[in-house]
């Protein structure tokens, strides 16, 4: 049964942030359309006062979205559901700059150096990413495990450390080690 179906209930009630979550998780397009529509424009804003790109700030949100969407079976949220949703757009937005940043530098780099050709940033984003999975793979087995569940899955340290029996303790050191080796093998040795 759709949450907002149910009898003696006006359309607009107030659901709770939980039971949106759980209608999510269950496919209820509905419901998704509601936290879409409630949180789009002002997430549009947010995303606008970091990225300083209407269109940009634009497709950041509507990719969260549709990740949450792809990804609604594995949804887990343990704060509420605007803090949620703000901190991933919020991540979203440091990450495109960070990137965009990094093939800056790369373009300025080459260009500085007097190199006659200069590759395309899709290149040197290829390349890049290659060298991060290397890296990424060349972690001790559980650091590895561990990283990828909190940087691609985007798990919590606390759902990562009760999904592998271990405590959140050991997630955060595991994570903090992952991220000091592949600092390491990934900084410029110029």
């Amino acid at each position: 049964m759709n949450l907002l179906e149910t009898p003696y209930r006006p359309l607009f009630v107030s659901v709770s942030d939980q039971q949106l979550i759980e209608a999510i998780r269950k496919g209820d397009k509905q419901s998704f359309e509601i936290v879409f529509k409630q949180y789009y424009r002002t997430l549009c804003e947010y995303a606008f006062t970091i990225v300083k790109d209407t269109d940009e700030a634009r497709d950041i949100v509507q990719s969260m979205f549709l990740k949450i969407w792809e990804r609604r079976e594995d949804l887990i949220i343990t704060l509420t559901l605007k803090a949620y949703l703000y901190r991933a757009v919020h991540n979203t937005c440091l990450n495109r700059i960070k990137h965009e940043s990094i093939k800056t530098k790369y373009i300025r780099q080459s260009i500085g150096d007097g190199r006659q050709e200069v590759r395309q940033p899709e290149a040197f984003a290829n390349e890049t990413e290659k060298k991060v999975m290397k890296a990424i793979d060349d972690l001790p087995e559980q650091c590895r495990i561990i990283f990828k569940l909190s940087r691609f899955e985007e798990m919590s340290y606390a759902d990562i450390a009760q999904k592998l029996n271990i405590s959140v303790q050991t997630v955060a050191n595991q994570v903090s080690k992952a991220l000091k080796v592949l600092r390491t093998q990934l900084t410029d040795t110029d």
